[in-house]
């Protein structure tokens, strides 16, 4: 069989996990279709509101013909090219001066009239045709002001082509003459300042000055590195080293003259060459003394020949080391002697080069006051040309069509209908969506591995629909719910192959809180335990509510409260089952005291003899939070099953079950989710009936 890809599982999944929340978002809209429907309602009454109390408008249209612009060049204060001339007539239209004097127009040829008209100015695309669109209560004021605002557009347009291009060749010439002055003067500076510094000396001398600094640093760097050399090495290290290294320092003339050599005297290759033949010669001597006093008697005359040449070898390497170390100091203070110098050298040169730079910026400054100025002289020339070329320039503007009668303007019933559909869906949908942020019960085995960190042994479809007057009928052998009994086979194969299952003797099976279906799930285990053959005594520890006797159709005036009260034995509580291989304990009389029966003795010797009795005891218990009961006793047991009731049960809730369980010691075996829909789509097992019933 071929292995699943990586890419494959996790689209697997993600399908999945889309698939579980589309069917919660059903649920919940099934659940609270109410929410919706309100939220709908409210936004269709507020639109129709909204439909039912705005006025009357009616709307007049005229057209306009918009042709040719003024153009000029920058510096100018006016500027309408023909890559913005379009917009700028629909600003032109939309402004409020040409409101105002279309106000004041019809406040004199028509007094009799008022209103309040909002202008719309489109253009048609890809032509110079303006249409201009007036929307207003009365109908003739309406008109009458579309016509107004057009004319006037027009006149203003006509005001502006008479007096701007004057007005603009005027200012620019003004603008020019005061830039030829600056112009003017900013050269006569610029040559003056560059006669009386010499500037191409001062360029010169800054080049040179840099050079030299930058020479007299490598030389103070290479000095440092060398006293450092001497000061960190010893003086034999010194003597170790090559004969061929280089012994002497270049040193620059602060005036550029040739270099001079500053030379290791004390540090010389015949020194280093005489400490390393010696020390060669020492080193033969002794391992030729060593060889030779294996053999030689201690007063042989060889022997201490060779003796008395190590001590002359030793004598000579400690007067080489002597004359370096006095020659290693002397230089150390030849080598100080420089940097001070060449210290002073460096200060004199960083100040000329720093007063040829200073010259230099300052001239640099002067330079670009020029050019600025010869860059604005040029460009208010060019703009003298292109107003001159446009002053003979006209605009082509005409009323194509005068405004229209005014017409009424529909209402937009379906549009307003349609936003408050869209409205009323929106929040809702939201409101929705909150609820489902805030609704953390679990709905499906996806679900309850985000939230809990316990296996899961077993899913427990949803059988409400077999349900009859006297409650969820428990399983038989022949159970035409295929997929419920299925179930608990796979509940029942979880227990058997669990890793301590021989251990298991003692079950209990508990919950949250009431109504997640732990008694059925309690009961239908014990009797598929039953079924395969184990002895399995079934008790049911719910003093309270307890309902198992019901269930199966048994006697249940006496039971568990009987022999905790010590009544009557535990066996004599016992009752028979349909059920081969399966005994019941029922609940017995109804008490308050149940905490107080389960912590007596009787309750530990009840399990213990029940234990030797019988191959597997079951306890239905009472719900974790509704009594403290179960976490009394479930110290005592070998495992504890949890039920958890799909879309019922909060997964907050069941965490603080558990942590009440764990905190007692409890040995949490798994989960059972209960009354899993089977269209859930991470719900992969039991969907073939047909199969099991064949």
């Amino acid at each position: 069989m071929d292995q699943e890809t990586p890419a494959a599982t996790s689209s697997g999944e993600f399908m999945t996990r889309l698939g579980i929340k589309a069917y919660r978002y059903r649920i919940l809209l099934k659940r609270h279709w109410h929410i919706l429907a309100v939220t709908v309602f409210l936004g269709l009454a507020y639109q129709t509101w909204v439909l039912v109390s705005q006025p009357v408008r009616f709307e007049s249209v005229g057209k306009l013909v918009v042709g040719g612009s003024i153009e000029v060049s920058q510096g100018s204060r006016y500027t309408d090219n023909q890559d913005n001339f379009y917009q700028t007539q629909i600003k032109y239209l939309e402004s409020p001066l040409i409101h105002d004097r279309a106000e004041r127009r019809l406040a004199l040829s028509s007094p009799q009239l008022s209103g309040n008209v909002a202008i719309i100015p489109t253009q048609t695309p890809r032509t110079n045709i303006f249409s201009v669109s007036g929307v207003g209560s009365d109908p003739e004021y309406t008109k009458l002001f579309v016509d107004a605002v057009m004319e006037e557009y027009i006149t203003y347009r006509d005001e502006q082509k008479s007096g701007v291009a004057t007005h603009t060749i005027k200012n620019i010439s003004d603008e020019l003459a005061t830039t030829r002055k600056e112009l003017e003067a900013h050269r006569k500076e610029l040559q003056d300042f560059a006669e009386k510094n010499d500037m191409v000396f001062w360029q010169d001398q800054q080049k040179n000055s840099a050079k030299t600094l930058s020479d007299l640093k490598t030389q103070q760097a290479n000095f440092m590195t060398e006293l450092q050399r001497l000061e960190t090495v010893n003086s034999d290290q010194l003597l170790s080293s090559s004969p061929g290294t280089r012994s002497g320092l270049e040193k620059y003339s602060p005036e550029g003259f040739p270099a001079t050599t500053v030379t290791d005297a004390p540090l010389t290759s015949d020194l280093s060459t005489q400490y390393i033949k010696a020390s060669q010669e020492l080193t033969q001597k002794k391992a030729e003394l060593d060889e030779r006093s294996t053999v030689w008697k201690p007063k042989h005359p060889k022997l201490l020949a060779i003796k008395d040449e190590i001590a002359s070898l030793q004598r000579l390497i400690d007067t080489i080391k002597s004359q370096n170390k006095e020659s290693t100091k002397a230089r150390v203070e030849t080598i100080k002697a420089e940097l001070k110098s060449l210290e002073e050298n460096i200060k004199l040169w960083e100040k000329k080069v720093l007063e040829a730079s200073r010259k230099d910026g300052e001239y640099q400054m002067l330079l670009g006051a020029v050019n600025s100025s010869q860059s604005l002289y040029e460009k208010l020339i060019e703009s003298i040309r292109g107003v001159g070329i446009s002053k003979a320039s006209t605009d082509i503007i005409t009323i194509m069509e005068p405004a229209t009668s005014a017409k009424k303007v529909p209402a937009g019933a379906m549009k307003h209908l349609l936003l408050g559909l869209l409205l009323g869906l929106g929040v809702g949908i939201a409101a929705l969506f909150l609820l489902d942020r805030s609704d953390d019960r679990v709905t499906s085995s996806t679900e309850m591995i985000d939230y809990f960190s316990e296996p899961i042994l077993a899913q427990i479809p949803n059988v409400e629909s077999s349900r009859v007057e006297s409650g969820l009928p428990l399983i038989r052998r022949e159970d035409p719910r295929f997929a419920f009994a299925e179930s608990f086979r796979s509940l029942r194969s979880s227990l058997i192959f669990m890793p301590n299952q021989a251990a298991l003797k003692t079950l209990i099976v508990t919950s949250s809180i009431p109504s997640e279906g732990k008694s059925t799930i309690a009961s239908n285990l014990a009797i598929t335990m039953a079924v395969a053959g184990a002895r399995v005594l079934l008790v049911d520890a719910d003093l309270r509510r307890g309902d198992l006797a019901q269930l199966f159709d048994t006697d249940g005036r006496q039971g568990l409260s009987s022999v905790l009260r010590g009544e009557l034995p535990w066996k004599s509580a016992l009752q028979n089952t349909a059920y081969a291989n399966l005994t019941l304990m029922p609940r017995g009389p109804v008490t308050n005291q149940s905490g107080e029966l389960l912590l007596g003795p009787l309750f530990d010797m009840l399990i213990e003899e029940a234990k030797a009795a019988y191959d597997l005891v079951i306890f239905n218990t009472s719900p974790i939070l509704a009594t403290d009961d179960t976490p009394t006793i479930a110290p005592n047991f070998d495992g504890t099953l949890m039920v958890i009731r799909a879309g019922f049960t909060s997964s907050k809730l069941a965490q603080n079950s558990l942590s009440a369980l764990y905190q007692r010691q409890v040995n949490v075996l798994g989960m059972i989710l209960n009354c899993v829909d089977t269209e859930m789509p991470d719900y992969h097992y039991y969907r073939y009936p047909k199969y099991y019933a064949a």
